[in-house]
């Protein structure tokens, strides 16, 4: 694939005769540098990267369903996404969001790293992100009240996250299994 790229790349940049054969293309400029080799991929390289997409899935989900907890058949949409007990728990504040009736306007900031692998079954990846709240609010939708911000003013804007994405056998998937906000911990 990448060798017709090249091939193609080179055409482009090379007199047409150089193209349709010819003579030899004539490239003006430095050479292009060589690919660099192709990095290891082993077991645990994929189960990052395979939890980290579950991770973002999570995110943009959950994002969604405070957004509109009253939308969709969110408990199905998180299921995709996460297992109990963390999908419990977010299922009963989707729960009480709908009830105060409120809703999440923007987005978290976020920055995820991830702290540990761990293959031995279950398979689990941890991952600590740095949330920041600043552009994310609580807005009230009670009749006459709708649109004010419920934002609690003593609650941290920046605080660490802990998620842990754990390799489920059947059917074989990664999901969230628990998630713990540290708002003690600025980031």
């Amino acid at each position: 694939m990448f060798r017709t790229r090249l091939i193609g790349l080179l055409c482009l940049l090379a007199p047409m005769t150089a193209c349709t054969g010819g003579g030899e293309p004539t490239v003006v400029g430095p050479p292009a540098a060589a690919p660099s080799p192709p990095k290891p991929h082993g077991p645990e390289d994929q189960a990052v990267e395979q939890a980290l997409r579950v991770y973002e899935r999570y995110w943009r989900i959950s994002e969604e369903a405070a957004a509109s907890p009253r939308g969709v058949d969110w408990p199905t949409e998180l299921a995709k996404v996460m297992a109990d007990p963390a999908l419990s728990a977010y299922i009963g504040e989707l729960a009480n969001l709908a009830s105060v009736p409120a809703h999440s306007r923007g987005q978290y900031g976020r920055s995820p790293k991830v702290t540990t692998v761990a293959l031995a079954p279950p398979p689990r990846v941890v991952v600590i992100d740095c949330l920041d709240a600043t552009n994310e609010h609580l807005i009230s939708e009670k009749p006459g009240d709708g649109g004010r911000s419920l934002d609690h003013p003593d609650q941290p804007k920046r605080y660490e996250f802990e998620a842990q994405i754990v390799r489920y056998p059947n059917p074989d998937r990664w999901l969230v299994q628990q998630v713990q906000a540290r708002l003690e911990k600025p980031c």
